[in-house]
């Protein structure tokens, strides 16, 4: 199945934070292992602070993003945060239409700043 360029767009950049978020985690948990197998104390505090900076603003940004980008495809709570295909897309929501050439996209035409999902 194709889908359209605004579609792609959307559900690439959802793909995407996912794995940013899963890349993100890692970090914490290598930073963390560092942190309390550093040398100095010095390291100790840099690798602490940059767990905290991770925990505190990075990761909390990206959950609001996939979130985000999880309710313009029209994804239920359950799947938000789980990376996607295309055919997992048909008929997840009722603002996307598969038109007669076979693309799946929007109803109305994507617009950079709309929000589409089950409740617009």
């Amino acid at each position: 199945m194709n889908i359209s360029n605004g579609m792609m767009d959307i559900f690439f950049g959802y793909n995407m934070r996912v794995g940013d978020i899963q890349g993100a985690k890692d970090g914490i948990t290598q930073f963390q292992q560092l942190a309390d197998s550093a040398d100095t104390p010095e390291q100790r505090e840099r690798y602490s602070n940059a767990v905290n900076k991770l925990k505190t603003e990075i990761l909390p940004m990206l959950e609001k993003d996939v979130g985000q980008l999880g309710s313009q495809l029209g994804l239920s709570a359950d799947l938000i945060g789980n990376t996607i295909s295309v055919d997992d897309l048909k008929g997840l929501s009722l603002g996307l239409q598969q038109n007669s050439e076979g693309k799946l996209g929007f109803f109305d035409g994507y617009q950079p700043g709309n929000y589409f999902s089950k409740n617009t």
